[in-house]
């Protein structure tokens, strides 16, 4: 051990005499290193951890299928007819995204209140953190009500109180008895989000609800029964649908898929995510070769030392050792700034990245993250290390003392270092198209048009309880005067409802059969987006009318009267070519529905598709009990401005309602492009640093090989040779080193830029402007820095270089 502290001292004297060498190599080491880890911890996060339930291997998530999408929900129908008869799976349960209406002392809060069926959190082996879980009993209709409390809820609502468990609370007018407080980490990952909570109450069917086969909204998971495989349950459930198709032909179509919950949960990120630390191994890369490179050239410089340290009788292996141990103190240097760097990009990419990838939430360094980024700088240190102590081994000490300080060893292997200059340079203009290509693709999101002004536009969503609200009368004894009252609000120039607002939610749809069409299949006729909206939506949102006419106040005022119905653009153009679609009549129920005008095309499903065809009905004519409305103002003022007039205006009408989620339509917008921002950003990151790094070892090896020419220069200037030529001698060297580099990145970059397309929108992989752009920054960045050692070498004074020499 005194050796090794005292080897470790000398290697630190050693290095504190190059502190400019060191510090590159530290900072370098610490950047690829940082990013390597941050990215390593989303993968580690969202890819390799197991889900924190019992057996999570046996866990399966189980989705409804149709010819158009394969990642559905079910119809309670359905999902007891599946959980009945099932053999394969010990336990299918069923999971309800709802809200409702939390009414204490100090007023009413809209919260989230999920519906689980008896069988979820006992499949899930889930302990509670206080009291009980919900179980099967706990669905029998003449059971009282009970509810779960999230973890984050019970600190922050309850203060952390354990006399909670057994008090009651009301949820919509409904008293329910909390018997259980789950932890604060407690979600349930199901394909792209995670199910949590801030309540949990019992999955309860009423018998009309126990009949509905095509009103899709459970979202399903099981448990595999021992000794039963994935692809058994599969086929399993696969037959049983078919056999609940032939006794209901109205679900004929409709098939089943299962998948282990784990992989389905990280399905959707894998592939981006595999990707990113593609590419941060890149910058990584570039990072190893920027040490290796300075350190091969620091122990080129130092070729006459080791030479007389050979001399005076230091045996090959003592200096190898030394060498080692150098590149080890710059790797340990190198990981501690590192790990700094890696928790503040964690908290970055968590807290971009958490919202948009709910596998992401939590996000922080581990034992595991921490295993892997020092051992891939134990790896790195070792690379690093070997290459200059390697060419110090195998140097010729009297060749070295015979040359002087720059000559011997620098001779041997000043090629490897312009091919590691090669290298860094071509592994940065793969990773600038990539990042080039994403914000080209990003822009493109910008720049295409939602179909309304989004300026002025404020959204939020409006609650009332249903215990007060028991009927259809929630419309027209809220909704209606709601509005009015805030119509009249100064600034205020419309307000509208619309049960899924473009951009935030985006929409039901149902299969559309027109008259006259057979519906044998159901799954088969097109599928159709689907709105409820009030009549004054469409001024609201200043929605052109094509043809037609649109809702008034007027229509679904008489009992009995047939549906009305406006349809956007895309759906005349799908369904009806020769424009003739005034009067058309589809199916709905026992009735028809009757399109009475076409509007234009607003973006509904968001801003990458295309607008899907859509059918808009009026709200008026509706026979359903509404409690939620999400409502659309128009404001000539600060939309965000209005939010505490609209809520006093609606609380006139209704002292219990509540008020959530407000926001502007442009912010609205904005987030619905939160996952090509995030891997916009991530890979516009790792290409900043990557163009540091790889022009930074471009000016360290010219700058070096400068140093080693300063005689040649001398003499050179000495027989006449003008600053403008030797300027042009450096650069030309400079300038065939990126060139040579850009031409293997561009080559790299026509094969592996073409992983990117699943992350395009409207760009081509081989865009020219990108690409031009991309090359032309990069060559132009590697002249520049090539010019600051030109411009030395300039300089040089032939007689004061000669007689260095």
């Amino acid at each position: 051990m005194p050796a090794f502290v005292g080897q470790v001292r000398i290697a630190v004297r050693s290095l504190g005499r190059t502190p400019v060498v060191t510090i590159a190599a530290v900072i370098s080491l610490a950047l690829g290193l940082g990013a390597t880890t941050a990215v390593f911890s989303a993968v580690n996060a969202a890819l390799l951890e197991g889900l924190p339930f019992y057996r999570q291997d046996r866990l399966v998530s189980v989705f409804r299928t149709t010819p158009h999408f394969r990642n559905g929900p079910f119809a309670p129908a359905n999902f007891l007819d599946l959980r009945a008869q099932t053999a394969t799976l010990s336990a299918l349960g069923a999971v309800e995204y709802g809200t409702a209406l939390l009414k204490e002392t100090d007023g009413t809060t809209q919260v989230s209140a999920y519906g689980v069926s008896g069988d979820v959190f006992p499949l899930l082996g889930v302990t509670p953190m206080l009291g009980r879980v919900i179980g099967p009993v706990d669905e029998e209709a003449d059971q009282p009500l009970v509810a779960m409390v999230s973890g984050e809820l019970f600190h922050t609502r309850f203060g952390s109180d354990p006399s909670l468990i057994g008090r009651s609370v009301l949820l919509d007018g409904e008293a329910h008895t909390i018997v259980g407080v789950l932890s604060d980490e407690f979600r349930i990952p199901h394909r792209t989000q995670n199910l949590s909570s801030d309540f949990w109450v019992p999955l309860r069917f009423t018998e009309e609800q126990a009949r509905r086969r095509r009103n899709n909204y459970l979202q399903l998971l099981g448990r595999l029964a021992d000794g039963r495989a994935v692809a058994e349950a599969e086929a399993e459930l696969v037959t049983l649908m078919a056999g609940i198709a032939d006794a209901y032909p109205e679900v004929r179509g409709e098939s089943v898929r299962a998948g282990v919950m784990q992989r389905e949960s990280a399905g959707p990120v894998q592939a981006p995510l595999l990707l990113m630390l593609g590419a941060v191994g890149l910058v990584l890369l570039i990072a190893t070769a920027n040490v290796a490179s300075l350190l091969l050239a620091r122990g080129a410089e130092r070729g006459h030392e080791v030479a007389l340290r050979t001399a005076l009788g230091a045996s090959r292996s003592s200096i190898v050792r030394g060498v080692l141990t150098e590149s080890g103190v710059i790797a340990a240097a190198g990981v501690a700034l590192g790990l700094g760097i890696a928790w503040l990009s964690v908290g970055a990419i968590g807290a971009l990245g958490a919202r948009i990838f709910p596998q992401l939430e939590g996000l922080a360094l581990d034992g595991r993250v921490v295993a892997f980024a020092v051992t891939i700088t134990a790896l790195v240190a070792i690379w690093c290390g070997i290459i200059p102590a390697w060419h110090i081994a195998k140097s010729n000490p009297q060749d070295a003392l015979r040359s002087g300080t720059r000559a011997g060893i620098a001779r041997s292997h000043h090629r490897f270092l312009r091919g590691l200059v090669v290298t860094e340079v071509a592994v940065s203009a793969l990773l600038l198209l990539g990042a080039g290509l994403l914000v080209r693709s990003f822009l493109g999101l910008l720049e295409r048009s939602p179909g309304f002004d989004s300026g002025s536009l404020l959204t939020m969503v409006v609650d009332v309880s249903p215990e007060r609200y028991t009927d259809v009368d929630a419309v027209r004894g809220f909704l209606l005067p709601g509005l009015e009252a805030v119509r009249h609000l100064p600034g205020v120039e419309d307000v509208g409802i619309i049960s899924r607002v473009p951009y935030i939610n985006w929409g039901n749809n149902f299969n559309i059969r027109y008259e006259g069409v057979p519906g044998d299949d159901p799954t088969q006729l097109p599928l159709t987006e689907s709105r409820v909206i009030t009549p004054s939506f469409f001024n609201t949102f200043e929605m052109t009318l094509l043809r037609g006419r649109v809702f008034t106040d007027q229509d679904g005022t008489l009992e009995d009267s047939p549906p009305l119905v406006v349809v956007n653009e895309a759906l005349v153009k799908r369904d009806f070519p020769d424009g003739k679609v005034i009067g058309k009549r589809f199916h709905t129920g026992d009735t028809f529905a009757t399109i009475i005008g076409v509007v234009a095309d607003i973006r509904n499903v968001g801003p990458i598709r295309d607008p899907a065809p859509e059918v808009y009905w009026n709200i008026t004519q509706g026979n359903s009990s509404w409690t939620r409305f999400p409502l659309v103002v128009r404001s000539g003022t600060t939309p965000t401005g209005q939010a505490r007039a609209i809520t006093a205006a609606l609380r006139s009408i209704d002292p219990d309602m509540a008020v959530t989620r407000v926001l502007s339509m442009d912010d609205a917008i904005e987030r619905s492009m939160g996952r090509q921002r995030f891997f916009m950003l991530l890979l516009g990151s790792f290409a900043g640093v990557a163009l540091v790094l790889s022009v930074t070892g471009l000016y360290g090896v010219i700058s070096y090989a400068v140093a080693r020419r300063t005689r040649e220069l001398g003499i050179r200037a000495a027989l006449g040779s003008t600053r403008g030529r030797t300027i042009g001698l450096v650069l030309r060297d400079a300038v065939t080193l990126a060139l040579v580099g850009l031409v293997v990145g561009a080559a790299a970059g026509a094969g592996l830029t073409r992983l990117l397309t699943g992350m395009l929108y409207g760009v081509s992989p081989m865009n020219p402007m990108v690409w031009g752009l991309a090359l032309a920054t990069l060559f132009t960045t590697a002249v520049i820095a090539s010019y600051i050692p030109a411009l030395r070498a300039a300089r040089v004074d032939p007689l004061e270089a000669i007689r260095h020499e």
